[in-house]
């Protein structure tokens, strides 16, 4: 018994090293990394330049958009002390989505939902080199500390006491909408899926959870009309295109647009494929029942994705929705199976997940490497950029001049800023950095006389995947050219 004791606290060292080295690596390499893969975006300076208004002093918010999530609002202190870089704002989520993972292999190891130290590892393993989860910790999106939020909801049912545990519960989801909207069908089907599987077992917990929640929206709805602003987000949620709408313009119009509303994840069929081999081999061996984290994973993703593409959409960012339950759900059923075909089938399946998602990405970064340094972009607005200059800039090169200028737009948001803009607004601009073929549009919609400085960079590579429409393996390079306004005389 003593030497059971002395081999277990021994696993127990040996798991926590394997764990903080693994997520210390990832996190180190992603950070240092941060800007050269993959090239800026639009949604980066979307969910940053609230921040950014604020420290600038213009008040937090967004011109011509509306943004009103919780890591907008976080993203301020991030700011103040690691500055408003494209390195910095991407750092953010690296570190929400390292703090997920640590969240969740505590949640699996206190709940037992994966019994041996060697699966829990190989859970972290798979997640990171999964593609929807790259997608999700390599931009600057809110997507990690989406994750770290769902790792949270599932490492608060470990909590023994149920007095404590109900608390918690309550105080979290009481946060959940203001995180963000699309947490809610999440939420929602946690407690459909648990009350399907457990019944009674859980209703304090399910109850708990959807009063705070809805406590939660009600609050976020008062607050945004006491500050004038909830029919610009009403603006904006309407403004989204979700499954109705796709369903009735396939319908109406014979036209079936996917884009950001599936998922374009290469590595999920490997997993989804792989959990249901593996939950039929352990089902017929009478190993689980349909109280077993497996079939709680399948059927929790089976309902979000009905739910999401119903009511909503499930684009390649919101991957982590549905990879992370089926993860822990295809490592919880490898505990429970002995070595064998099957099992190596399933691995073997996890491996080719492996190669889609870190395979993948790593092709697409190789193909135009030499474009991917991001520092030629500082460096290159550090001599075209004057500090007393307000420009209209292309998104790829957005957070560099904003670093510089005095102010800068960008061109859309939900649609396109010019029409929007005052006239007071457009005659402000002093610089243009955007792709020649941008020219003629942006100098008839600002007007003025714009004279070419010749300064310009643009890309030398090639991207592999061309311009199909996949997210970031196919996010278009920086392509700048510098146009400044004739002085009035």
């Amino acid at each position: 018994m003593k030497r059971q004791a002395i081999d277990e606290k021994v696993q127990r060292v040996r798991e926590g090293w394997a764990v903080s080295l693994f997520l210390l690596a990832f996190l180190i390499f992603n950070v240092v990394t941060a800007t050269s893969y993959p090239f800026p975006h639009l949604d980066e300076c979307v969910q940053a330049e609230p921040a950014i208004n604020y420290i600038h002093g213009q008040g937090f918010g967004i011109r011509f958009d509306e943004i009103l999530g919780m890591y907008s609002f976080l993203l301020v202190p991030w700011m103040k002390l690691f500055g408003s870089s494209l390195q910095s704002i991407r750092s953010a989520d690296i570190v929400s989505m390292t703090a997920a993972f640590l969240v969740l292999w505590s949640a699996v190891k206190r709940i037992k939902i994966i019994p041996l130290a060697s699966w829990r590892v190989f859970l972290l393993i798979l997640l990171a080199t999964e593609y929807g989860m790259i997608v999700d910790y390599r931009n600057g999106r809110y997507d990690g500390f989406g994750a770290l939020l769902v790792t949270v909801l599932l490492w608060l049912m470990s909590i023994k006491d149920q007095r404590t545990r109900l608390c918690c519960l309550f105080v979290v989801c009481m946060f959940v909408p203001w995180a963000g909207l699309q947490f809610m069908p999440v939420l929602f089907t946690a407690g459909v899926s648990l009350f399907l599987i457990f019944r009674w077992r859980f209703w304090m917990e399910i109850a708990v959870s959807f009063l705070a929640s809805v406590l939660g929206v009600a609050a976020f709805f008062l607050v945004a009309a006491a500050n004038g602003r909830l029919s610009t987000l009403l603006t904006f949620i309407r403004g989204q295109k979700i499954g109705i709408n796709v369903i009735s313009d396939w319908i109406h119009h014979g036209q079936l647009d996917l884009h950001n509303y599936i998922p374009a994840d290469f590595s999920l069929p490997f997993l989804l494929t792989a959990a249901a081999i593996l939950f039929v081999h352990l089902l017929r061996q009478k190993k689980i029942n349909l109280h077993s984290a497996i079939f709680f994973g399948i059927l929790f993703d089976v309902l979000l994705s009905i739910i999401m593409l119903t009511i909503a959409k499930l684009p390649t960012y919101y991957s982590y929705m549905i990879v992370i339950p089926i993860a822990v759900a295809l490592c919880s059923g490898l505990a429970l199976c002995e070595p064998g075909k099957l099992r190596n089938a399933v691995l073997i399946l996890c491996s080719l997940s492996a190669v889609a998602g870190a395979g993948l990405h790593a092709a697409a970064y190789i193909g135009n490497y030499q474009d991917r340094d991001y520092s030629h972009l500082e460096q290159f607005v550090d001599q075209t950029v004057h500090a007393d200059d307000i420009a209209y800039v292309d998104t790829t090169g957005y957070l560099a001049v904003r670093q510089r200028a005095r102010d800068a737009y960008f061109p859309e948001t939900e649609g396109l800023i010019i029409p929007l803009m005052s006239q007071q607004q457009k005659d402000s601009i002093t610089v243009l950095l955007i792709p020649l073929s941008e020219l003629e549009y942006t100098t008839n919609g600002l007007g003025g006389q714009w004279q070419e400085t010749g300064q310009m960079i643009a890309p030398t590579g090639r991207n592999i995947f061309g311009n199909r429409r996949v997210g970031l393996v196919t996010f278009r390079p920086i392509d700048l050219a510098v146009y400044r306004r004739r002085s009035r005389s």
